[in-house]
């Protein structure tokens, strides 16, 4: 047994695949993988493990939500570090024209398809290419014009070559915490609160980028239904007299309360309502389980905290213009600007809780897409 801290990777076959040549070309590509790994990174100790869950047919486009959500129940019941889901399907592809991959730094996985890599050695390296791409992103690397993490426009452009040294090193610190013991190891009688500090605290550099990776701010772009009843929302109280008069007599202090429990209320309410916690057969304590959870907690909660403040900037510009006579009428008093900016953000508070309704009515694969992928290569 090495000294050597050890990463395990889960290579794990997705569909019903019975072509031999294909099987081969999966099996010399795991190899080529872990070699090229333990020669990239050779203070660790590189473990693949070739599993099957056929599942799938070999044929036809799948959905990566899937496939991650198979990968990370794997992942999760078989106590591997990350894993690549490979199958030679398509790839259901939402934000262009076709996909080769995709990466979630979120759940610790990504899904690799072969359908357009070719056959025989030209498939073999370069899905070894891919397969280190993917690996990338979930070790925190963002694209570089050398190296495995090359952007990917197609498979021509999947060309092995050594990581740049300085990233290189970045994932070398990303690895050395992946292997270090995991909390369940620890002869610890946990409780839920500790268990989830801890967790936080062990990595917080690794979640903190994980979640801005997502680029949460832009989440309510994506999902329209979301948006939509966050700005009905916003409208609605804008033009109900009964709601100024409430709003523009509450205290600073009751309208800021109201706002952070707002957004935190409806972060809690979309991953609740969406079972976003729930992502593998494991009832036990589970570091990674509890990484992934306050991945997706933290990216629901800034997605949340972002159109807030999207909708303050909207309701104060619509009190603004709304006329001063009327809405002295509705208050009950002159209005100043102070009003005007205490109403708007106990407006956008409502328009956030909102939100939290119209999430729950997103297809769930489409909310699950924008909060599990990194990118679709």
């Amino acid at each position: 047994m090495s000294a050597r801290p050890e990463i395990v990777v889960g290579w794990l076959l997705g569909a019903d695949l019975r072509d031999p040549d294909l099987l081969a070309a999966y099996a010399a590509a795991r190899r080529r993988l872990e070699v090229f790994l333990q020669a990239a990174f050779p203070e660790f100790y590189w473990r693949f493990e070739a599993a099957e869950r056929r599942i799938f047919v070999p044929r036809g486009a799948l959905d990566p939500v899937d496939l991650l959500e198979l990968g990370v129940s794997e992942k999760l019941h078989r106590r591997w570090d990350y894993v690549l889901v490979v199958v030679p399907n398509e790839l259901v592809a939402r934000h262009g024209p076709s996909s080769l991959g995709v990466p979630s730094s979120a759940l610790e996985a990504a899904v690799l398809s072969t359908s357009r890599l070719g056959s025989g050695d030209e498939l073999v390296e370069r899905a070894v290419v891919l397969g280190l791409h993917l690996l990338g992103h979930l070790w925190g690397l963002g694209h570089h014009a050398e190296g495995p993490m090359r952007p990917v426009g197609d498979p021509e452009d999947l060309r092995l070559g050594p990581f740049p040294p300085e990233q290189r090193e970045q994932a070398r610190r990303t690895l050395a915490e992946v292997a270090a013991s995991r909390l369940e190891e620890q002869r610890v009688r946990w409780r839920a609160l500790a268990f989830y500090g801890r967790t936080l605290i062990k990595d917080a550099r690794g979640i903190g980028e994980a979640i801005l990776g997502y680029r949460p701010w832009l989440m309510p772009l994506y999902l329209g239904r979301l948006t939509a009843a966050a700005a009905v929302s916003v409208v609605y109280f804008l033009l109900t007299s009964d709601a100024w008069a409430l709003g523009a007599h509450l205290s600073w202090r009751a309208v800021w309360l109201l706002a952070v429990l707002s957004v935190v209320a409806a972060a809690a309410f979309i991953f609740s309502g969406q079972d976003l916690g729930r992502l593998g057969r494991e009832s036990t304590w589970r570091e990674q389980l509890a990484r992934t959870r306050l991945v997706l907690l933290g990216t629901l909660g800034l997605g949340m905290a972002s159109l807030w403040l999207a909708l303050l900037a909207l309701s104060f510009a619509g009190a603004w213009i709304l006329p001063r006579a009327l809405l002295e009428d509705w208050m009950g008093l002159a209005p100043t600007t102070e009003h005007l900016l205490r109403y708007a953000v106990f407006t956008a508070t409502i328009g956030v809780l909102g939100a939290a309704l119209g999430g729950n009515l997103e297809e769930e694969r489409e909310i699950k897409a924008e909060l599990f992928f990194d990118e679709e290569t």
